[in-house]
């Protein structure tokens, strides 16, 4: 197959690895069959890049990833880093004081390495929230949600007064947990204050990430592409949130995850079977064996065309 697509992007949780935190064999092989016909692959994820590296060595991806959202663009190799675009520290700053006038929330801050959490333990907190849910997961999903989410390199300031005496270098973005209500007056008071010089985006419920206003996923794909000589309809995105819809627009083409939310599904060229039904092996088969030189599999529906049954 000689596609006119040159680059896959792929966003992590609920897109690349099962609810079960694990990526499955088929997806692996179909990734791989991709690189065999000239195809680069990277990550474009949420997740701060320590959490990343590991996936994306296993499958092994074959360009540098794009991590928090967008903000850092690294190789998981070389660790040379191609873009870095921080929310400027007297930015966060103010978020940060405006954040600690909400009584529900709970603040991560992502810097390039590392995390710093406005609470007393980290870890016990992450590892609270896996036993809800570790019934789920086989023994190596345990394995690779530890690995990713709790043993990552993280402070533990305590408040957030003290997370601001320790920003001591401008932060890849600020991560909010908290009450939905309280979480929408927020995100009003930061847009009515900060306008366009931040960006809010969401890929967990209750949750939001705030970011420099020239970031996102999309702009992440846009700088490496251009560092790779890559035009933009040559690039396939897959993904299934919300942090995923601009980058999935931005794609030459768009594919959307059968788990992923209407709005998503609505704006992508393509919508493919969920994380749990290796959704993403399905689609890359069904594209490696379409004719040469054909360049759109499918537009404004949900259901494929035969040849992606």
């Amino acid at each position: 197959m000689s596609a006119p697509y040159k680059l896959i992007a792929l966003d992590i949780d609920g897109t690349l690895i099962t609810s079960r935190y694990t990526l499955t064999r088929r997806t692996r092989k179909a990734l791989k069959k991709a690189m065999d016909n000239g195809m680069l692959v990277t990550l474009a994820t949420g997740r701060l890049f320590r959490s990343a590296c590991c996936l994306a060595r296993c499958i092994p991806v074959n360009v540098p990833i794009v991590s928090n959202d967008g903000a850092l663009i690294r190789d998981v190799f070389s660790g040379e880093t191609i873009f870095f675009r921080p929310v400027p520290q007297d930015l966060a700053e103010a978020i940060l004081t405006a954040a600690g006038c909400y009584p529900s929330f709970e603040v991560q801050v992502f810097l390039k390495d590392r995390k710093l959490f406005a609470g007393a333990d980290y870890r016990m907190m992450q590892f609270k929230r896996f036993l809800r849910f570790s019934r789920r997961y086989s023994l190596i999903g345990c394995y690779n949600y530890l690995r990713d989410f709790v043993f990552v390199p993280v402070e533990n300031a305590g408040s957030i007064d003290e997370v601001k005496r320790r920003l001591t270098e401008p932060p890849a973005k600020i991560v909010i947990y908290g009450d939905p209500g309280e979480l929408e007056a927020f995100k009003k008071e930061l847009k009515d204050v900060l306008g366009e010089r931040i960006y809010i985006t969401s890929a967990i419920k209750n949750c939001i990430d705030i970011l420099d206003g020239g970031v996102s996923k999309a702009r992440g794909l846009s700088v490496l592409a251009e560092h790779l000589g890559i035009k933009r309809e040559e690039i396939i995105a897959i993904g299934d949130n919300m942090n995923d819809l601009e980058m999935l627009e931005y794609a030459g083409l768009g594919v959307a995850m059968g788990n992923a939310p209407d709005a998503v599904k609505q704006k992508a060229d393509f919508v493919t079977a969920r994380n749990d039904e290796d959704g993403i092996a399905l689609f890359l088969e069904g594209l490696l064996s379409l004719p040469k030189g054909r360049k759109r599999i499918y537009a404004g529906g949900k259901n494929p065309p035969a040849s992606l049954k």
